[in-house]
């Protein structure tokens, strides 16, 4: 019986030469459909985050615009009426004009008002009018529906002077995850 030998103890040949392996057509739809696939996937994940984004924002304005509301400043329903009968009267006035009368007259005599009850809060949006929205959202959060830090001059001043109360969140609302008593010390509220 002869040896028996397996090509694997050859020796390989002098001169090899290396060929690149040519896909084929099955090979070459499976790569089309990943990558067709895997835009389309990139592209339901993006807009995910945004939905889910603009759903968060949307919720934690409606707790703010709630907490604002609950207790809200003396003067702000006074402007509030403002801002809404100007709205009304341009909406009046244009009932009888075109399409864009009666979209321009209620929503520009409705800012109008807006920056006669809040002149340094216009200023500071038409400042920002030229810059990104997350600035925007940062100056209308921090200037328009929180209360203005005041000095202790001030303070005892409008104390004296009002008997009113100033705006307050209800606690209800602010929970930083303690739901129960025995658990605050495994929290930190510190900002």
């Amino acid at each position: 019986m002869a040896a028996f030998r397996l090509p694997i103890y050859t020796a390989p040949p002098l001169q090899s030469k290396y060929i690149e392996e040519q896909p084929g057509y099955l090979e070459m739809g499976f790569a089309s459909i990943r990558m067709t696939t895997v835009h389309y996937i990139s592209w339901c994940k993006s807009v995910y985050v945004l939905v889910k984004n603009g759903i968060m924002e949307t919720v934690q304005f409606g707790k703010d615009a709630y907490v604002y509301l609950k207790n809200p400043p003396q003067d702000f329903l006074p402007k509030m009426g403002v801002i809404t009968a100007s709205g009304l009267a341009g909406l009046i006035s244009a009932r009888k004009g075109s399409r864009f009368k009666k979209i321009t007259y209620p929503l520009g005599l409705a800012t109008l008002g807006a920056t006669v009850c809040y002149p340094a809060q216009s200023v500071i949006i038409a400042k920002v009018g030229s810059t990104n929205e997350v600035e925007i959202n940062h100056v209308l959060k921090y200037s328009v529906l929180s209360p203005p830090k005041l000095t202790s001059e001030t303070k005892t001043k409008s104390e004296s002077t009002s008997g009113s109360t100033q705006f307050m969140p209800d606690p209800k609302l602010m929970d930083h995850g303690q739901s129960h008593p025995e658990d605050v010390d495994l929290y930190s509220t510190r900002s």
